[in-house]
């Protein structure tokens, strides 16, 4: 996957959520509750690729629909949680904040 508007190119493995595979890449991407699809921070926006990504989960469902009325400008089916997502191809994903970690 490629994260905008950085341009980190991340290798999203099978069966691998989008933050699963930049944790294990060594990048943080915002999140408060950690992968558990319990708040929206690390909502992200599919930008190409949405025919490449697994189906919403129910955490999303829940989550994300509320934010969804409210984000008009933006197609509903394009927002994401980062942990909850998978992608089994090539993806564009904006998400601001996503950095490498320092090597130290």
């Amino acid at each position: 996957m490629r994260v905008e508007p950085a341009g980190h190119l991340i290798e999203v493995r099978p069966g691998e959520s989008l933050i699963e595979a930049a944790w294990r890449a060594d990048y943080t991407w915002p999140t408060l509750c950690f992968g558990r699809g319990t708040c929206t921070a690390c909502q992200c926006e599919v930008v190409e690729g949405l025919d490449q990504v697994s189906d919403r989960t129910e955490a999303e469902h829940v989550m994300l629909s509320d934010l969804s009325r409210r984000r008009r400008r933006t197609d509903p089916r394009r927002v994401r949680l980062a942990c909850q997502v998978m992608a089994s191809g090539d993806v564009v994903i904006r998400k601001p904040g996503v950095i490498k970690k320092d090597p130290a």
